[in-house]
């Protein structure tokens, strides 16, 4: 099948970064100058929607479960494709409005597109200071995204049209509606924030989770966040219980010898603020992986360097397990509704570094499953013979999808190995469905499941792939 091709970038350069540093600086600089002066100070229109019920943000929603609220087709049929003129990184999100939300990196035309779920058309897309390692806009029930920029965030309604910035020191990382009114910044230099939805202004004191960092460069230890080593203090989205406005994250203050797992809590009132509750050690390090929240948020997984997954309590930060899984994966596990836990894969959609033993491809990344639900950490099943590329999507009725290396296109052409997604039994593992994904090869950027059950496969070329 021919991929349809995107509108935005015509003339552009495509590059690796999304914007000059110099340039980035510049725009988030005149984002604030000009988006301030459109908020107002006095609340109106009604309370705001919370979190979509959908694929809201970079790991599925605030507890980064991975999931999806919807079930999908024994067999899922290609609805669409097309390419967006860039490479992409970081998943799609969605509004269950109707459209999904993809962030590209390109030297010029557009970064942020909002994409018709029905046919691929395109809504709109505009050029934003974006940066990160992953970048994925949070949306809420109205379809407003937050989007992460070079400096802070960005509030754009469904139709395009910016709302307010809000500036914080570095890149988000953590981008989270608390409730209707509050919606939580942490950065990748470790400042946390809660800001207010409808003005963007603040609604608590900047808390600095890795320690003063005094440096005004909003890019400083970047580099380091796509591998989780100790320059990039908070590399990864934090797991939020909105129940209790609790975020866990983790955080690698510089000259520390090792990360720790932090339980930070948004407490409101008459003097709103954030409060530390504990920290623990990771000894050894970690990749970045984001932690992940149980359903009834007494537990929090997290990957330590070697790969294992780790339990702790949320109640005090006790480790209550460990378990190899034969691998480092640089994706959070996605966590199905009995307490399931599938592990991530590796993808090159993140740079590791030189010495890094995947630089040409994703590594060995065997699809692993993990019996949270009982306490034990066991393992359930695994899949030696599936490649994983990405993050996997569970599903609400507990089946998951991932995306993994297929063989090769065809012996006539040096297109490389091709992609296919696999709808799996989240039960015993076994494929339900194989897709072969057409015209594709190369990394995968992300893999999310909208509310109506639509599969959004983004690969790092730029090319979107809608499923139903």
């Amino acid at each position: 099948m021919t991929l349809a091709t995107g509108v935005g970038n015509e003339g552009g350069t495509v590059g690796p970064a999304s914007t000059p540093r110099a340039t980035r600086t510049l725009a988030a600089a005149l984002a604030v100058g000009l988006l301030a002066g459109c908020v107002s100070h006095t609340e109106s229109g009604g309370a705001r929607m919370s979190q979509a019920a959908s694929w809201s943000s970079v790991t599925g929603g605030p507890s980064n479960s991975g999931r999806a609220h919807s079930e999908l087709a024994d067999a899922p049929e290609l609805l669409w494709s097309r390419t967006l003129g860039a490479p992409a990184i970081g998943v799609a999100s969605s509004d269950g409005l109707g459209s999904l939300f993809q962030a590209t990196v390109s030297e010029r035309g557009c970064n942020v597109w909002s994409l018709s779920m029905d046919d691929g058309r395109k809504n709109w897309c505009m050029r934003m200071p974006t940066d990160g390692p992953r970048i994925t806009a949070t949306v809420d029930g109205r379809g407003t995204l937050f989007v992460p920029m070079y400096g802070g965030v960005s509030s754009v309604a469904a139709e395009g049209e910016n709302r307010w910035f809000a500036p914080i020191r570095g890149i988000p990382t953590t981008v989270t509606l608390l409730d209707e009114r509050h919606l939580l910044l942490i950065s990748h230099q470790g400042a946390a924030r809660v800001v207010n939805t409808h003005t963007g202004l603040d609604s608590s004191p900047e808390m600095r989770l890795a320690g003063e960092i005094t440096t005004s460069d909003h890019g400083y230890g970047l580099p380091w966040c796509g591998i989780g080593e100790s320059g990039c203090p908070v590399p990864g989205p934090a797991a939020v219980d909105t129940n209790s406005a609790t975020a866990y994250v983790t955080v690698w203050t510089p000259g520390a010898d090792d990360p720790e797992l932090v339980a930070v809590r948004f407490v409101d009132g008459e003097y709103p603020t954030l409060e530390e509750l504990w920290r623990v050690p990771l000894p050894g390090g970690r990749l970045g992986v984001p932690p992940v929240l149980s359903d009834d948020g007494a537990t929090v997984y997290v990957h330590d360097a070697d790969g294992d997954l780790r339990a702790f309590a949320t109640a005090d930060g006790t480790g209550t397990w460990s378990t190899p899984i034969g691998y480092r994966p640089d994706l959070p596990p996605a966590l199905l509704p009995d307490g399931t836990l599938v592990t991530g894969g590796r993808t090159t959609t993140v740079w590791k570094g030189p010495d890094d033993d995947h630089d040409d491809d994703a590594g060995p990344a065997p699809v692993v499953a993990l019996s949270g639900g009982d306490g034990s950490g066991r393992e359930l099943w695994r899949r030696d013979d599936l490649q994983q590329l990405t993050n996997p999507a569970a599903t609400a009725d507990g089946r998951v999808v991932v995306a993994v290396r297929a063989a090769d296109s065809s012996d006539d052409d040096d297109s490389g190995p091709g992609i296919a997604l696999h709808l799996l039994d989240g039960a015993d593992g076994h494929t339900i469905h194989r897709i072969e994904v057409p015209a594709a090869t190369g990394p995968v950027s992300g893999l999310s499941i909208d509310d109506d059950g639509h599969i959004a496969l983004t690969t790092g070329l730029g090319a979107v792939y809608v499923y139903e």
